[in-house]
């Protein structure tokens, strides 16, 4: 059975790059042939926007704007760090390079929609794929390119909002009626996949979770960090970390490090060990080997559970895209590694976690997910 897969990758965004190997690599550890179909999403500076990628709904012009210049003030702020990102980059393509099954690259949506695949099964796999955020069709995330009479099935998508929009409603509707089987990877996404279409959906568990402590080892590549350390990954600027941190530091003693979303520094002191340069499999050694591990990231917090590392997710004030992590944490039985911003310090007495409930009930998610997958792709 040839399965064919696509998500968001090549945006040298950790948890992308990270999830998406792991959709196709759980698939092939389950007997599966499966291949990412390499179209490259818009933020890659590959893609090629046409009238056909046109985004579906209307952006604000704010929205419109900030689209547009948000990637110049990103290239001219790396600018003093152009070896850096060079080899932060070079890193980013080699981990796919040597771990990722990839068809040919489509660069539009013309490309993509024009190409003769030969897929048993199309999937769309997990991250923000039906966000309607999204400033490019999202179409291709619907499978609307996969040849008529071969089944489409999705696995953990994700819409990335809680509530979809009135104006959406319909747009949705109609993409998901296609799917023979719905995974996603929020609990609120059941929902909204019931409410929208009358379908039922499943609540599967992201694909990172998918593979085990051991099997992402076998992909990582040493980042070495002397001693015992405190990692900071923000995936939004929240000063509540670094004061977190600076907590435990003065409390413990443990280095603070940080792994910075881009090429340049986040602390502009020498207080913190600011990683600027770490691949996909560097981040994975990184939250492997920490002590504890401060975060506001799903993909953070998720690998800090794969670890069995102590850690804290840190909540916006305001309730908002956080579903993902409270959803992985109530489920786990993790709650109180929870900390709204602003919250006073936790008690340093109790930052050790006791994994051994906890692994048992992953464990359980993990085969039921599986099964999920196996059914979907197997079934009549």
């Amino acid at each position: 059975m040839k399965v064919g897969i696509i998500t968001i990758l090549k945006v040298n965004n950790y948890g992308a790059e990270l999830q998406a190997y792991a959709t196709q690599a759980k698939l092939k550890k389950l007997g599966y042939e499966a291949e990412i179909i390499d179209y490259l999403f818009y933020k890659n500076p590959g893609h090629k926007r046409t009238s056909m990628s046109r985004p579906v709904f209307p952006f604000s012009m704010s929205a419109r704007v900030k689209e547009w210049v948000y990637p110049k003030l990103m290239a001219l702020k790396s600018l003093p760090y152009r070896e850096t990102l060079k080899r932060r980059n070079s890193r980013f393509a080699r981990f796919h390079q040597e771990n990722t099954s990839l068809s040919r690259t489509y660069r539009s949506m013309e490309d993509l929609y024009a190409s003769h695949m030969d897929y048993d099964v199309y999937l769309t796999g997990s991250d923000q794929v039906w966000n309607p955020g999204i400033y490019s069709s999202l179409a291709p995330y619907f499978l609307t390119f996969a040849p008529a009479g071969h089944k489409r099935i999705s696995y953990a998508a994700s819409f990335g909002i809680s509530r979809i929009p009135e104006f959406a409603r319909s747009y949705y509707r109609e993409q998901l009626r296609s799917y023979a089987a719905i995974g996603v990877r929020e609990k609120d996404a059941v929902e909204i996949v019931k409410d929208i279409s009358g379908k039922n959906a499943e609540w599967v568990l992201d694909p990172t979770l998918l593979l085990n402590r051991q099997e992402w080892m076998e992909v990582a590549k040493p980042y070495p960090v002397e001693g015992d350390y405190i990692l900071m990954y923000e995936l939004t600027p929240c000063p509540y970390i670094r004061a977190l941190a600076e907590h435990f530091h003065k409390e413990k003693g443990w280095r603070m490090v940080r792994i910075c979303k881009n090429a340049s520094p986040e602390d502009k002191d020498e207080e913190v060990l600011n990683i600027v340069d770490a691949g996909p499999a560097e981040f994975l050694s990184l939250m492997a080997h920490a002590t504890l591990v401060i975060t506001n990231s799903f993909h953070g917090t998720a690998f800090s559970v794969n670890f069995q590392r102590d850690f804290y997710t840190v909540l916006p004030q305001r309730k908002q895209n956080n579903g993902r992590q409270r959803s992985l944490l109530e489920l786990l039985g993790l709650t109180g590694r929870l900390l709204v911003e602003g919250s006073p310090w936790p008690v340093t007495l109790n930052v050790n976690i006791d994994y051994a409930g906890v692994n048992k009930q992953l464990e359980e998610e993990r085969n039921k997910s599986i099964h999920f997958l196996k059914s979907a792709i197997d079934g009549k």
